[in-house]
């Protein structure tokens, strides 16, 4: 049985707090994290400078992974999407003009078409330089899409104004959060940096995870899907922790 309960905060770090977050109806995830600075106060101790870069580095990938993962879990997202660029219509190699005019091209047609668009999309480079993006997608009518001689859906406005793209329904909403985090790399995280990037895009007013509680955890035999020396994670269905929600 999973208890959680609450600590009367004293100090600057708390050990070995629990969090548990509601992602949608069928997920929840429960974070252990072996030191938590409390919110409002700063640690001004030195730090070591070995290995700074690379940490840091480390840190703003799993960050990014862990919000893309988030937002993938809490929003109902229609169809995995693939989008590049025509040569003869675009600058395959500008990140930023893609990005800028795409934002603008979804600004107009929900205008346009009375509907929102949602989405999060991650930019992934080729070997030559040009970039393409993958992500998921919600709020296209049915009507501008059509099968391509591919077999897959495309988005008729998108291929006239930029080029080749393809859709497909999502049938497994926690596979493909864990799948789409994989574009998120090592690679990608240098690639964006030389731009003064971002390693994905997404929408506004995306729903994010509900916190349920924090505080201490009195179980100790978890099952942890992911641990490393700061945090353990564990992910939970509705039927296996619903009883120890009300249990909290």
């Amino acid at each position: 049985m999973l208890s959680i309960s609450r600590f009367d905060s004293g100090n600057l770090y708390l050990n070995d707090v629990a969090i548990l977050k509601k992602f949608n109806d069928n997920c929840y995830k429960l974070s252990l994290c072996r030191s938590l600075r409390i919110k409002g106060f700063e640690d001004n101790s030195k730090k070591r400078s070995r290995g700074v870069n690379e940490t840091k580095l480390d840190n703003n990938i799993s960050r990014a992974r862990s919000k893309v993962k988030e937002y993938a879990l809490c929003n109902d997202f229609q169809y995995f999407i693939t989008l590049t660029l025509d040569q003869k219509k675009y600058d395959r190699y500008s990140l930023d003009v893609f990005k800028k005019d795409l934002s603008k091209f979804i600004n107009n047609y929900n205008g346009s078409h009375g509907t929102k668009v949602r989405y999060i999309l991650i930019p992934e480079q080729h070997k030559d330089g040009a970039w393409h993006m993958h992500g998921l997608f919600s709020g296209i009518l049915d009507k501008h899409l059509n099968l391509n001689k591919n077999g897959f859906l495309e988005w008729k406005q998108y291929t006239k104004k930029f080029g080749y793209m393809s859709l497909d329904f999502i049938r497994d909403r926690d596979k493909v959060a864990s799948y789409i985090t994989k574009y998120i790399t090592k690679d990608l995280a240098s690639s964006v940096k030389d731009l003064n990037a971002h390693m994905y895009y997404c929408s506004k007013g995306l729903n994010v995870a509900q916190e349920i509680k924090r505080g201490t955890l009195s179980a100790n035999n978890i099952p942890y899907d992911f641990e490393n020396d700061y945090v353990k994670i564990k992910f939970f269905d509705n039927d296996s922790i619903k009883d120890s929600i009300n249990n909290i």
